[in-house]
């Protein structure tokens, strides 16, 4: 084997070690720790006024549980997108009851911050929660939510029927699922 056949196979083994690290890294932020078919464990955070509220709930209803915060740019374009499905979606009754609700999880450590991006997104549906432990201990941590912003949109029983769907893929499953 001649130096140039070398360099070649050297380029390509560093290559796709860069490509294998690169997927192993972005599969650890990106992968949630819960996925479709699975039965999402319950959620008790505090909201804005600190009474502690419960995602289940909103059971009977398909919800859109949401981790975002006042600061991440994506998130607060997102709410936009997800207050008009939120404003076509939530008095439909959809075909196993019950309707669509938004379980809004917010991360962020001054909660100054977020009641006030609740009221400049003009995000009215009800169930607003705050999960500002440190990482370790979050609600974040054990869902794996690494980015935001994440969403887990769940069934009337609580089963996970879509993870980080866009709203227009949102609004096709919300369509589907009309009675």
């Amino acid at each position: 084997m001649n130096k140039r056949s070398l360099k070649i196979i050297a380029g390509f083994i560093v290559f796709t070690g860069i490509v294998f690290s690169s997927w192993k890294i972005y599969s650890y932020y990106h992968t949630p720790e819960f996925s479709n078919g699975e039965i999402i464990p319950d959620i008790l955070l505090p909201n804005q006024i600190n009474d502690t509220i419960s995602l289940y709930s909103l059971k009977g209803n398909i919800v859109l549980v949401q981790f975002w915060a006042s600061w991440c740019g994506p998130c607060r374009f997102e709410n936009r997108e997800l207050l008009n499905l939120y404003s076509k979606f939530q008095n439909l009754e959809m075909k196993e009851g019950g309707t669509f609700k938004i379980f809004s999880i917010s991360v962020d450590k001054d909660k100054s911050s977020w009641k006030k991006a609740i009221e400049q997104d003009k995000m009215f549906w009800p169930d607003h929660v705050n999960d500002s432990l440190d990482f370790e201990k979050s609600i974040s941590k054990k869902y794996n939510v690494h980015s935001i912003p994440s969403t887990f949109l769940i069934d009337q029983k609580e089963m996970i029927i879509g993870v980080n769907l866009s709203p227009m893929q949102l609004e096709g499953v919300l369509t589907k699922r009309l009675k």
